[in-house]
């Protein structure tokens, strides 16, 4: 972005308002590209930051989080009003305000309003979903309503980016102003408002602030007033006189503002002819016990199975320029370690997992579509009835829905579930959900082992994935209701908002966000995790004595009959091959040229694969054999599950990269080289049966370091994050077992 100068410090504007109120839309309207999303320090409340243009210079905007009210009942309504208070170190004070009130409820929006009226900042009003009240039958008067509320009110509509000029040059405006706090237009009870002045007197502070302390207000910008000796006695006093008159100061407060309120819609709203909303009638549909939930399923399907007929063309193409990269780079680079470094461990580990990118973006898109269109929230109200009866919440939902993209966020998010059992249940569920690094994995499977089915099948079989995990899900959280008392059951109550058209600007703002993060993923953590197990895999090197006595094992025959038909191409070995057995390759005359160069390619397989089993991966991977053999798995996937539990997607990396090594110019891609690999005595490492044991692997079992990490710090320590490691490995090992096992009594395993 090309820097703008200006005189001054850049200001800052914060947009606050209720949940679903359109903040985020205006927020992007205004500041497009030129935003940051992190977290705010210490919490783990998204911070959204951007730069805007208002006549001529840059200004910084803040998009705060939802609030129903300055009195916090959640971190994130907390973070709002230390914003707005001026109360965190690292975020300023704004200069101004913009106050996003949602016309379509205007009575619930105008509460927080009359709050922030009282923070003494330069103040507007941006008057969003206008049209959604007047096909709800309420036109709002703009002009009436900017004179009872004493600032400006701009009428604006987000999604359409209507008023969005007109709202930049009243922030002007407001920004030329000084601080003024709005006089309360609304008077309490009696009782209450004869303390206020009196009180407001002994304290040296506003009314404002002395109202704020009989309300109770829990804001730490209080604490000085609330310990000081001189203030004490007589705020002790102002309470013992309201509790003698019967006066509930907070419930007595409410009342007040709600009376106010009342009057501003008589004045402000006129009433027309309303028409059945387009959300009523949806949600006549979606919201409906039975036929909802099959419209949820459906939708979920639908998205799975897009996901191999609309990503794998892309998919191909990505794959077909890292095979170019990989083949070219001997004749670019020259033979050698480092070209050998870059082939078989940066390609070969970050190039595929980059390649399931095009399935990561469906994904995040599909849920920036069911959140910006208002569905999410339906879906939550949907499966409340279903989550009660397993010990979870109806807000558990949004979380667990989270998890398919990731589980730490996820995790995070279970802060604004009330119930501490809830919330504990959540956590530990949360990883059952398949998350976006799982689906490289899937994805290597299923177009691996199951390529000559239909895209349809093979959304099928990825579905079952899904499925898989929910239902363990669903049992871990009944376990949890039944052997961990752990507090109550809390209600549900959830705000649906409107229905609306998803726009296009919003939900790419938020797909590349989120592949962003997990490109930089990949170009760090995977990338650093690829240098080391190739390093792993390709150090101590084979001795040279070792290598020699090998391809001397490898010779050609003199020339005989032509190659029979019959003869099995060689394949990887797993084992060292017996110096004492040559391999004879029976020539064909005329054919000598070609039968040294298939003897020599099978020499350099042979050199490869006993090369791997002599390094240090090799030799972790057969450590843990004897424990995974069982589940169908070789020391070669034992390697990529070590490797997953840093990053589960890494599991495709480290396959690249332990049966890339030493494959000279060889540039079979990793597919090709899972479905060839095959045990001494010729039996073939993966089948299909193989392919199912690890999907249900990797549904099932707890491979991510910074999932547990999270896990930790919200559950305030270790024992909650061992028993979820230990209970979901030990789940994933006894279901691949009888998975496998059965299968082959059943004759599946070829």
């Amino acid at each position: 972005m090309t820097s703008i100068p200006h005189p001054s410090p850049i200001p800052t504007v914060a947009l606050a308002g209720n949940p679903n109120s359109g903040k985020t839309t205006l927020f992007n309207a205004l500041t497009g590209l030129r935003q940051h999303v992190a977290n705010y320090p210490g919490v783990t409340v998204e911070k959204k930051t951007g730069r805007a243009v208002v006549a001529g210079r840059l200004i910084d905007v803040i998009d705060l989080p939802g609030t129903y009210s300055l009195v916090p009942a959640s971190p994130d309504e907390r973070v709002a009003m230390e914003v707005l208070r001026g109360l965190r170190a690292d975020t300023p004070r704004p200069d101004a305000l913009i106050a996003v009130v949602d016309a379509s409820n205007l009575a619930r929006n105008l509460f927080l309003f009359s709050q922030l009226s009282e923070l003494g900042l330069p103040l507007v009003v941006a008057l969003n979903m206008t049209d959604v009240a007047e096909r709800r039958g309420a036109r709002i008067d703009a002009a009436a309503l900017a004179t009872a509320l004493g600032v400006p009110v701009i009428p604006v509509v987000g999604s359409q980016g209507t008023g969005i000029d007109t709202l930049r040059a009243a922030i002007e405006r407001a920004l030329a102003t000084g601080p003024d706090a709005l006089p309360a237009p609304w008077a309490s009870v009696e009782a209450l408002e004869r303390e206020i002045a009196p009180l407001s007197a002994f304290c040296g502070a506003s009314p404002v602030s002395a109202r704020r302390l009989l309300l109770d207000d829990p804001s730490p910008d209080l604490d000085r007033l609330r310990a000081d000796p001189g203030v004490k006695p007589h705020l002790e006093a102002a309470r013992t006189r309201l509790a003698a008159a019967r006066t509930d100061a907070v419930q007595a407060d409410i009342e007040a503002r709600y009376r106010w309120i009342d009057g501003v819609v008589a004045r402000c709203v006129v009433a027309g002819p309303a028409t059945p909303s387009l959300t009523e009638r949806a949600d006549a549909v979606l919201l409906n016990p039975v036929l909802g939930l099959g419209i949820f399923a459906l939708i979920m399907a639908s998205l799975f199975a897009a996901i191999f007929l609309i990503a794998a063309p892309v998919k191909e193409v990505l794959d077909a320029g890292m095979d170019w990269l990989g083949g070219n780079l001997t004749a670019w680079i020259g033979p050698g370690l480092l070209t050998d470094l870059l082939k078989d461990g940066v390609i070969a580990g970050v190039g595929g997992v980059v390649g399931f990118v095009p399935q990561i973006v469906l994904l995040f898109a599909f849920l920036a579509l069911l959140e910006d269109s208002g569905y999410l929230a339906r879906a939550a109200f949907l499966m409340d009835r279903l989550l009660a009866r397993i010990g979870l919440h109806g807000k558990s939902f949004i979380p667990l829905l989270s998890s398919f993209a990731c589980a730490i966020p996820a995790i995070l998010a279970t802060r604004t579930i009330d119930g501490r059992r809830e919330r504990l249940a959540t956590i530990l569920v949360a990883p059952f959900m398949s998350c976006s690094a799982r689906l490289p994995v899937y994805g290597l499977m299923i177009e691996t082992f199951f390529a000559p089915w239909a895209w349809w099948q093979k959304g099928l079989l990825l579905m079952g994935a899904y499925v898989l995990g929910i239902l363990a899900a669903v049992f871990t959280a009944l376990a949890v209701r039944l052997f961990a008392r752990i507090g109550a059951a809390t209600p549900f109550i959830l705000e649906l908002p409107t229905y609306q058209v998803p726009q296009a600007k919003q939900v790419t703002l938020a797909v590349w966000g989120k592949t962003r993060e997990f490109l930089v993923r990949a170009g760090t953590i995977i990338f650093a995790l690829s240098v080391v197990l190739w390093a792993l895999a390709t150090f101590p090197g084979l001795p040279a004595e070792r290598e020699a006595a090998i391809r001397a094992s490898v010779t050609v025959a003199a020339p005989a009959a032509p190659i029979p038909a019959t003869v099995p191409a060689p394949g990887p070995q797993s084992t060292f091959p017996d110096p004492g057995k040559p391999v004879a390759a029976a020539v064909a005359p005329g054919q000598g040229t070609d039968a040294a160069k298939t003897a020599a390619a099978e020499a350099d397989r042979k050199v490869a694969a006993a090369a791997l089993e002599h390094s240090l991966a090799g030799r972790l991977g057969h450590v843990i054999e004897p424990v995974i053999a069982p589940l169908g798995f070789d020391w070669k996937t034992g390697i990529g599950l070590v490797g997953a539990f840093a990053a589960r997607e890494v599991f495709v990396s480290t396959m690249g990269i332990v049966h890339s090594v030493g494959d000279g110019e060889d540039t079979q891609n990793l597919q090709q080289a899972l479905r060839s690999d095959h045990h001494p005595d010729g039996r073939p490492v993966w089948t299909t049966l193989t392919a199912i044991s690890l999907l249900v692997w990797f549904v099932l079992a707890m491979q991510c370091v910074s999932t547990t990490a999270v896990v930790r710090r919200e559950t305030g320590g270790w024992a909650w994050p061992l028993v979820q490691i230990g209970y979901m490995n030990a789940l994933a090992w006894i279901v691949c077992f009888a998975v496998f096992q059965l299968g082959l009594r059943l004759g599946f395993g070829g």
